[in-house]
């Protein structure tokens, strides 16, 4: 088989296996709570997690454990690279202790990703870090929803991309939280 032929096949192949690995399951979900579904979905997707009053991370599924007492709530997020995607983010629903998430890299997170995570988590994010995502200007308009953010860091590249668009998303995000501290890398 030619190399072109396998790289196809395997883009494919690794499209299905990504699809599934960042399907919501709401069985799952009733079984063992939000906070350990989404647990689940980030460490098998190269995430990590921090609970409530935690010290350390979970970033190997062996440590998974922990994330089944009903004590058990995610407060940060950190999926650098990570293999999540928009259709994943429906995790991010009944996460109500959510106070940072870094998602830098996550290229299969876009626009109606960052929705369901402005959505969902609007009383609690603090921090938020998108840069290297495929989130564009129009979804940065997603962040005014987020009264309590303090911190944003997003790609430079939106800046180039459209600059209307961009200045109008940031002077939205800026009227929404005066206070909000924006980095662009």
């Amino acid at each position: 088989m030619s190399l072109t032929r396998y790289l196809k096949k395997s883009k494919l192949f690794y499209g299905f296996i990504n699809m599934a690995f960042n399907h919501y399951d709401k069985d799952r979900v009733q079984k063992v709570g939000a906070n350990a579904a989404a647990a689940e979905w980030l460490l098998k997707n190269g995430g990590s997690v921090k609970g409530l009053g935690s010290g350390s991370w979970i970033s190997d599924y062996n440590g998974i454990t922990a994330c089944y007492k009903p004590s058990f709530k995610i407060a940060h997020i950190e999926a650098v690279d990570a293999d999540i995607t928009s259709g994943g983010c429906e995790h991010f629903k009944g996460l109500n202790h959510l106070r940072s998430v870094v998602l830098k890299g996550c290229v299969n997170v876009g626009d109606s990703g960052l929705q369901m995570i402005c959505k969902h988590c609007f009383q609690t994010l603090e921090v938020m870090d998108v840069s290297g995502t495929s989130v564009t200007c129009s979804g940065l308009n997603y962040v005014s929803m987020l009264p309590k953010l303090k911190v944003l860091t997003y790609s430079e590249r939106l800046k180039s991309s459209n600059e209307k668009l961009h200045k109008d998303a940031i002077e939205k995000i800026q009227e929404s939280n005066k206070n909000l501290e924006l980095n662009s890398v």
